[in-house]
């Protein structure tokens, strides 16, 4: 073959291979079945999703009682119903809509499991789940609304709540929320001080409440508090060690209820579990960047 013939091919071959959307296994991530085929027709890793960044999870019960399979990506999550009226389908949440559907609870939230993909509309997108519907307004950015009341709000919070402590390492600048006596003592015997009582949380598990974990990460040297299914696996792909259970926190807003809010220094990588508007100032003054809500808990 003639070399400039060959040269065309070389470059008609290339422009091939540069077209195709990388697979997930280009990612560093293996998808296979429904999730892999959601996964191509967004586009793959140059769709809205970006890369894998997890195999399939399964996600606490939504309220309406159905349960799914949760992988995330590096801008959104495919979520595939394993029971419930839905089972077997499968829908991709992304975008500012993934974004605010974790900050309210994602799949154990009041908006439950997504029932539909995003669909155009005359203002932006919308999608529609279990409890509620997300809507991306062009012009506005993202705004959630109720459709359905899937679980009536407890009478009474359940009984028996313990403080949740915030310590602080001046050493290492690490901010750690502190609840039980295993987790006091530890920070005591690590020479963190004492700042105050952030909140309460509850210490038995019930309707309306996540679990509030505690996760460590030595290379930083940074603790990571989380109660969303979100926050924890984004610990646990970036190196932290789960560490310690320390109680449970509402999902949704609720009447006199602290709320709890994930912040990052962008610098340091480490986190701070802030209750409460007060410390989020605080936060956002020293260069911590606001990453989601993880919960409500009780007033101090």
């Amino acid at each position: 073959m003639p070399p400039r013939m060959l040269a065309i091919v070389i470059l008609a071959l290339f422009g091939v291979l540069a077209a195709r959307p990388a697979a997930a296994q280009d990612c560093g991530a293996s998808l296979s079945g429904p999730v892999l085929e959601a996964w191509k027709d967004l586009g793959a890793a140059n769709g809205p999703l970006g890369c894998p960044k997890s195999a399939a999870m399964p996600t606490a019960k939504s309220p309406s009682g159905s349960a799914a399979r949760e992988t995330d990506f590096t801008s959104g999550v495919i979520l595939q119903h394993v029971s419930g009226p839905r089972a077997g389908q499968t829908f991709a949440v992304s975008g500012c809509i993934w974004r605010l559907y974790f900050q309210f609870g994602g799949p154990s939230g009041w908006l439950g499991l997504p029932t539909g993909e995003a669909i155009n509309h005359p203002d932006g997108q919308r999608q529609t789940f279990e409890g509620g519907r997300v809507t991306d307004y062009r012009s506005t950015g993202c705004e959630a609304e109720r459709t359905a009341e899937l679980t009536p709000s407890p009478a009474a919070p359940p009984p028996g709540t313990a403080p949740l402590e915030a310590w602080f390492d001046p050493a290492r600048a690490d901010h750690l929320s502190a609840a039980g006596a295993s987790v006091v003592k530890h920070a005591q015997d690590a020479n963190y001080q004492r700042v105050g009582v952030q909140a309460r949380v509850f210490t038995a598990e019930a309707d309306a409440l996540s679990p509030l974990k505690l996760f460590w990460n030595d290379k930083l040297g940074d603790h990571l508090a989380s109660a969303t299914a979100v926050g924890q696996n984004e610990a646990l792909a970036g190196g932290y060690a789960f560490e310690a259970s320390e109680g449970y926190v509402w999902r949704d807003p609720h009447p006199g209820a602290v709320t709890l809010a994930q912040y990052r220094d962008p610098l340091s990588g480490h986190h701070w579990l802030t209750a409460g508007p007060a410390e989020a100032d605080e936060a956002k003054a020293k260069g911590f960047v606001f990453v989601r809500i993880e919960g409500y808990a009780p007033e101090p």
